[in-house]
């Protein structure tokens, strides 16, 4: 690879060669070794229907730089990858792909569809494990684990009939959520809410043996022959007299009650409601309060019952004309207008999700989730940030029993059997005969559990529960979990009081909760709004060392969500090409430092060394703390500021004056060290093409470590540079100012009295000169000469002397108008300011940001005034 650093940054000519270097030499396996710290991960399981997206982005980057870190740092690293089974997706993709040659799931049935999936799986179903190595995720592939593979599904089994037996699991008929084209009920993460253009319609209820009418509102019209009541607030005065009484429902002519209810929103329509318990989850609670009877009058979700009268086998579309059209004719519609609310779809196929009463098998999880709670608390599990601490506690709380059973054909199917004399046998393993009348008969539920279920038990089904394996007893439980926010409940909870019943541990030690990826205007991504980003065709593009790095970048502790925009992976492929020029120059210009590398005191080391020396230190240290606590943004942070800044805009720059080749090859190496965690590929194509790595790789060396030299005072020599950098930039300013962008002819005059500064000073005239360009520069204690100065510090000043090129009176001019155009601003901001309108409706954030550009001006203003007045004492 010697060659190829002479070539441009290119990442797709060794990102691929890499990974597979990588995984030829298995150095993702990391054995456990004895005396070595332990450090442990499960992957959160993609699904396999699914492609990268930037959701698997953040999951995958950013506890890939941690295990990357803790391997450099001394620690014995297991990170267990997986997938998941995603059955209604899963299922989906595979009916759409036999729909495609004419074929209907149930034509060839149960067995034979399962078998297409399973088929299915072993073509494309692998695919997004390809792809999560496009980003350079450093598991342990041989650890491979699928929730539907024979080992898990044992584990799976085992939890349901161990929670059965424990009283836990029941079947019971309740409300949920149901998708008519899926057929299966759903669970609330399945269901996505979206506004949609609506009418509401306003029909009269007729009170029985009166005159009178109550009218209600709904937008489900169709549902009001399941009704079974109707509802108002207890204390609303309108419909005191109304209370006790009854309507005769229309169409059906059944006796329904007028009732009181808290739960009745008085602001909604008429602040009557129709009660339906079989079709409104929030009816069914009604209902049963009320103990009001269940009447639904929707099969499948879709088509009109024969509860429904003269509607019978209509679909709901249909059944909702119709039964407005004969409510008119009744004179029955008081009105209908426009409306628009949130409708439930699911998120699979977007058909719209019914409510509907169903038997189905639930989990209590009240018991289990006290316990989880508790050890929340305690903080035998740490998350990070901890304002997530609340949202967990208010959902356990507050935690409603888990429907975990679907009606697919793709899944775990539920491991209990029915005899033709009534007995239900729940077994781990299909029973061979009924206990009870000895029939060999049996049916297996047809329902498979959810999911969620399954994924509850990862953190120790991946190491082969309910039996244990090594991997348990030295990892066992694991340290860090990296996941979204948004799952908080739907896994990370049931991962946690899972473990803590089947093992009394918990699961992880620490949870980091990252936030979402919006794009540039802070909008979710999704396909409806065309502003997803395909992580893909941006490794593609730019490579995935810059995807990774920006990601890293605005990853902080927080967890807030991040706005995402090209320009910033953009930015971050300047910054792996700085980093790649960086590297041709080193080795361009200095030579081996042989097997063990070290600085030490003995050598022979400039003021500049010394600097970089310190400046690398505080990158190490700063680095190390902010990983510590899961800052990405602050780490990749302090690698960046020394790599673009310190080392590449500075010290190369004056290793073109004062070479200290040692210094300068080892400072790089330890940068390649540095940045390996967020940018694996580039600092692993560099660091293999150079002697020093012996061909293996930078996974193996350790992190880092600070460098100390005894007798020798680093932070002095920082100190020292930190004079030197105020007078070169100083310089550059004023070059910059007055446009004198050729350095011959260029003079400076440095003023200082303090001895201390002048010796730096003559010691690095050459330095000065050429970081700032100019063309020679004078140091002295009282300069006599005439010129433009700038005051650096109390005790240091620059003295640009007056020349031909300097034309006084045009600058003078040029200070002036930019001068009214910042009085402009100012008047502008500060009229904001005080405009009460601004003050007390703006968000917070506007507020502080116009106030801090108030400042910044005001301060623009002072110099430039102060300017003026200096350069007309010139012209004087």
């Amino acid at each position: 690879m010697a060659e190829e650093k002479k070539l441009p940054y290119n990442p797709k000519e060794f990102e691929a060669k890499i990974y597979a270097f990588w995984e030829e030499q298995e150095l993702f396996k990391g054995p456990l070794i004895p005396g070595k710290k332990t450090f442990s991960m499960v992957m959160p399981p993609p699904n396999i229907t699914g492609v990268l997206h930037l959701g698997h982005a953040l999951d995958l980057t950013l506890p890939d730089i941690i295990a990357r870190y803790k391997r450099m740092d001394g620690y014995s690293i297991c990170w267990i990858p997986g997938t998941d089974q995603a059955g209604i997706a899963t299922h989906n993709v595979v009916e759409r792909e036999l729909e495609k040659e004419g074929i209907k799931k149930e034509s060839i049935g149960r067995e034979a569809f399962i078998q297409k999936i399973w088929d299915w799986r072993e073509k494309s179903g692998n695919r997004i494990v390809e792809q999560i190595k496009l980003l350079g995720a450093c598991a342990d592939w041989s650890r491979t684990r699928f929730t539907k593979d024979e080992k898990y599904e044992i584990a799976v089994r085992h939890a349901f009939v161990r929670y059965y037996k424990e009283g836990l699991i029941y079947r019971g008929k309740r409300m949920v959520n149901f998708c008519p084209r899926c057929k299966t009920a759903l669970s609330d993460i399945e269901v996505d809410y979206i506004q949609e253009k609506s009418e509401l319609v306003y029909i009269r209820y007729p009170i029985e043996n009166t005159n009178q009418v109550i009218v209600v509102a709904t937008t489900r019209p169709e549902t009001m022959l399941g009704d079974t009541a109707v509802v108002v607030h207890p204390d609303d005065e309108r419909y005191v007299d109304f209370l006790d009484k009854f309507i005769l429902l229309p169409l059906r002519n059944r006796k329904i009650p007028i009732i009181a209810d808290v739960m009745v929103d008085r602001e909604f329509g008429t602040g009557a409601v129709k009660v339906t318990p079989a079709h409104d989850p929030n009816d069914f609670d009604i209902g049963k309060r009320h103990h009001l009877p269940v009447i639904s009058v929707i099969d499948d979700g879709q088509t009109m019952n024969s509860e429904a009268g003269a509607y019978k086998g209509l679909s709901l579309d249909k059944a909702r004309k119709a039964i407005i059209a004969d409510l008119k004719t009744l004179g029955l519609i008081e009105k209908i207008e426009p409306y628009t609310h949130s409708v439930g779809h699911c998120s699979r196929c977007s058909k719209t999700i019914e409510p509907i009463i169903s038997d189905q098998w639930y989990l209590q999880t009240k018991p289990l989730a006290e316990k989880a709670l508790e050890k929340v608390e305690k903080g035998e599990i740490e998350f990070v940030p901890d304002r997530w601490i609340k949202v967990y506690r208010n959902w356990m709380e507050n935690i409603e029993d888990w429907c975990i059973s679907r009606q697919i054909w793709w899944g775990i199917q539920i491991p209990v059997w029915y005899c033709e004399c009534g007995e239900m046998i729940v077994s781990e393993n299909p029973p061979l005969e009924c206990p009870v009348c000895k029939s060999s008969t049996l049916v297996q539920d047809e329902d498979v559990l959810d999911t969620w279920f399954g994924s509850a038990l990862w953190p120790f089904a991946v190491m082969d529960w309910p039996n244990t394996n090594s991997d348990f007893t030295n990892y066992y439980p694991t340290s860090l979990l990296v996941t979204a926010y948004d799952i908080i409940f739907f896994w990370v909870a049931r991962m946690i009081f899972s473990s803590i019943h089947f093992l009394n541990q918990v699961p992880f030690k620490k949870v980091y909760f990252h936030g979402l990826i919006r794009d540039k205007q802070g909008r979710k991504m999704s396909k409806s709004l065309n502003n997803s980003i395909d992580p893909a065709s941006v490794i593609d593009e730019f490579g995935a060392d810059a995807l990774r790095f920006t990601i890293a970048s605005i990853s902080t502790s927080s967890g807030q969500d991040t706005n995402l925009e090209m320009t910033k992976v953009g930015s971050s492929r300047n910054f792996m090409n700085k980093i790649w020029n960086a590297g041709r120059f080193v080795f361009d210009n200095t030579v081996s430092l042989g097997d063990t590398p070290r600085i030490s005191s003995e050598d022979i080391l400039s003021i500049w060394d010394g600097w970089l020396l310190f400046e690398a230190n505080q990158c190490i240290q700063q680095t190390k703390k902010h990983l510590e606590v899961f800052n990405f943004t602050e780490a990749s942070q302090s690698s960046y500021s020394f790599i673009w800044d310190d080392f590449c805009d500075w010290y190369i720059e004056t290793a073109k004056v004062i070479p200290n080749s040692k210094v300068l090859r080892y400072v790089y190496i330890m940068i390649l060290k540095i940045l390996h965690p967020f940018v694996p590929f580039i600092t692993e194509a560099i660091w293999l093409s150079i002697p020093e790595s012996r061909g293996t790789s930078l996974l193996l060396e350790p992190y880092p470590e600070p460098v100390y030299l005894q007798g020798y005072k680093i932070e002095e020599s920082a100190s020292q540079v930190v004079v030197l950098q105020m007078i070169i930039k100083g310089i550059r300013n004023l070059k910059s100012e007055f446009n004198l962008f050729n350095p011959a002819g260029i003079s400076i005059w440095i003023q200082t009295k303090d001895e201390a500064k002048i010796a730096i000073l003559e010691q690095n005239l050459l330095t000065i000169t050429r970081l700032a360009r100019i063309e020679t520069v004078f140091v002295c204690k009282d300069c006599s000469i005439k010129g433009i100065q700038q005051e650096l510090d109390s005790t240091l000043q620059i003295i640009l002397p007056l020349n031909e090129t300097i034309n006084l009176e045009k600058e003078i001019e040029i200070k002036k108008k930019k001068q009214i155009k910042i009085e402009e601003e100012i008047g502008k901001l500060s009229k904001k300011l005080t405009t009460d309108d601004f003050v007390n409706h703006a968000p917070e954030e506007v507020i502080q940001e116009v106030k801090a550009n108030f400042e910044e001006l005001t301060k623009q203003l002072e110099t430039i005034e102060k300017r003026i007045y200096d350069l007309d004492l010139l012209m004087k």
